[in-house]
């Protein structure tokens, strides 16, 4: 089992000002004179502005004197105007907290980190996401125009594009890219590729994913990093049956688009191919799964996987089809970044392109700095990760930040009150016109629940490339 590096931080670090040191100069920014706000003041104010989302620059200055003030050039400190606050971060760029995240991301586990691993690989689920920016004609130029309309993401603002790699025992973010949402190249897909060359998906990890990464061109890109991949794909994707194994799943491939251009065409026709067409070898599961709410009705899903582990004694389907449920951790960690971070329905703050960016890495940095505080806190009371609190280790980490506190204090605070045990719940997805009228029609469905996984043999092969 590889054995991951859980975090660059010494312990108790709130801010880390030897990393954002590093991280500066390795960035290039040098100060030609000594300031009131040199550059790592300028990015710790960056981080207190993605920790403090809701507040000013004039109130997060003031909430980070005692962080910024031994950090000030020889005139000593007094509070900046917000003028200057804006310069200063115009003058740092993104580049530091770009830097920042490089060194701080990191899956924050290690091999007894309960949740974390399956089947000797780290867990680690991939999806995006859409974060809302000013309307500035900067923003618009370099993200796109606000999208039309009242369907899913249709608003006021332009958007950016995010994707992350998340480890499912933690939460800590092992990589992210992002790019304007109605910018060229800026799918899911295209950034999951990006995501795959930058080099933080590796061997060892078995990635999770949703349908929309269960092409040939997102499913190669990874798989060409050695990780394995465990993929749900829609249902009427094609897929040969090569061989029936023993634990239902089937042995198959994940057509090249070419060879399943000319598949489809020989299937139209009739016709049988020679052999399996080319692309990428899988296992596919296809499993039948029963929820049975507390006092409701049964109800009955189809799932369909592939997954790139061939062991099918190392890895049965049944077990693969119960890990793919993990994938929602990463719809989790986006709550986390969105709502307890950022803050509900808040926008970003800056109007150029380059205050976006220099704002989202910030954001990431601020997130893992939390996650990486929760992860220490489950290692040092031995509880899972799932049991400690994200908002009740932010808040103590913004406590920490303003009030002067004793080494440890973040740790106790997130230990004193631990989560319940996870409970096996459902929450399907159910679109409704009102928020008022989903809720209602979820009331019955929600809750405590118990699963029962049926994987459902495929038929043996015949002709290629049959349905």
């Amino acid at each position: 089992m590889r054995a991951y590096r859980v975090t660059a931080l010494p312990a108790e670090a709130t801010l880390p000002l030897d990393l954002i040191a590093e991280a500066v100069a390795a960035a290039g920014v040098r100060d030609k004179r000594q300031r009131l706000l040199p550059a790592v003041a300028v990015v710790v104010f960056t981080l207190g502005c993605a920790l403090f989302g809701g507040e000013g620059y004039g109130e997060v200055a003031r909430k980070l004197a005692g962080w910024l003030a031994p950090l000030a050039g020889p005139g000593g400190w007094h509070l900046p105007g917000t003028g200057a606050l804006a310069r200063a971060r115009r003058r740092a760029g993104p580049g530091p907290l770009r830097e920042l995240f490089t060194r701080l991301a990191g899956p924050l586990a290690g091999p007894g980190t309960p949740g974390a691993f399956a089947f000797g690989r780290l867990l680690a689920a991939l999806d995006g996401t859409m974060l809302d920016v000013p309307c500035s004609p900067g923003n618009a130029a370099a993200f796109g125009a606000p999208p039309s309309g009242g369907g899913h993401g249709g608003g006021g603002f332009p958007q950016v594009r995010l994707v992350t790699l998340v480890a499912c025992g933690t939460r800590g973010i092992i990589d992210a890219v992002f790019r304007g949402g109605r910018a060229p190249r800026a799918s899911e897909q295209d950034l999951a590729r990006k995501l795959a060359a930058r080099g933080r998906c590796r061997p060892g990890m078995l990635v999770i994913a949703d349908r929309n990464f269960g092409g040939y061109p997102v499913a190669a890109a990874l798989a060409a990093t050695g990780a394995d991949l465990l993929i749900r794909v829609k249902s009427s994707q094609w897929l040969p049956v090569l061989e029936v194994l023993p634990d239902g799943s089937a042995r198959s491939v994940l057509p090249h688009p070419a060879a399943g251009r000319r598949a489809a065409v020989a299937r139209y026709h009739g016709r049988a191919l020679p052999g399996p067409p080319a692309g990428l070898a899988v296992r596919l599961i296809q499993a039948q799964i029963t929820i049975t709410p507390d006092g409701g009705t049964p109800r009955t899903e189809r799932v369909k996987l592939i997954t790139t582990i061939a062991d099918w004694q190392a890895a049965p389907a049944a077990q693969l089809a119960a890990c793919y449920a993990q994938r929602w951790e990463i719809e989790t960690g986006y709550r986390e970044i969105k709502v307890f971070t950022r803050g509900a329905g808040q926008v970003m703050r800056s109007q150029t392109p380059a205050g976006i960016a220099q704002e989202i890495w910030a954001l990431l940095c601020a997130c893992q700095l939390t996650s990486d505080a929760r992860a220490r806190a489950a290692q040092t009371g031995d509880h899972d990760p799932d049991r400690i609190s994200y908002t009740i280790t932010l808040r103590a980490i913004r406590r920490a930040l303003t009030t002067p506190a004793p080494a440890g204090s973040i740790t106790a605070e997130a230990l004193a009150t631990p989560l319940p045990p996870r409970r096996r719940r459902s929450y399907p997805r159910h679109r409704t016109a009102s928020t008022a009228k989903r809720r209602a029609a979820r009331a019955p469905l929600t809750g405590k629940a118990t699963y029962k996984i049926t994987i459902m043999t495929p038929a043996r092969p015949n002709n290629l490339p049959g349905p």
